[in-house]
């Protein structure tokens, strides 16, 4: 694979990548769960800091996930597509117990 074609293929993820990050380090260290609920939340959720804690995780999960495709999009192109759909399904599965557990 060309050099410049990876690096136009890769942008997407390495993007996805550090917004992840940012919203899971966010969520974990400063527990601002406004930042993925928006402002204008009227319910209130069961346990705030677990949520804020799980979310934060949960976001750093799938940038790992990014960063994974980013190094197989290298190497396969359809392995990083179909990596990236698993880890996308996980990550609902997840968050979803999460919600229950801790949400509103």
């Amino acid at each position: 694979m060309q050099g410049d074609s990876y690096w136009s293929m890769a942008m997407i993820p390495i993007l996805m990548l550090i917004v992840l990050a940012y919203y899971g380090v966010r969520l974990l260290v400063l527990h601002d769960i406004s930042a993925i609920r928006g402002k204008d939340q009227t319910k209130k959720l069961k346990d705030e800091e677990r949520y804020a804690a799980e979310a934060g995780k949960l976001m750093l999960f799938l940038a790992a996930g990014s960063l994974i495709m980013t190094v197989l999009l290298y190497f396969h192109v359809v392995a990083a597509v179909v990596q990236i759909v698993v880890w996308v399904v996980i990550l609902g599965i997840l968050w979803k117990k999460m919600d229950e557990r801790y949400g509103a």
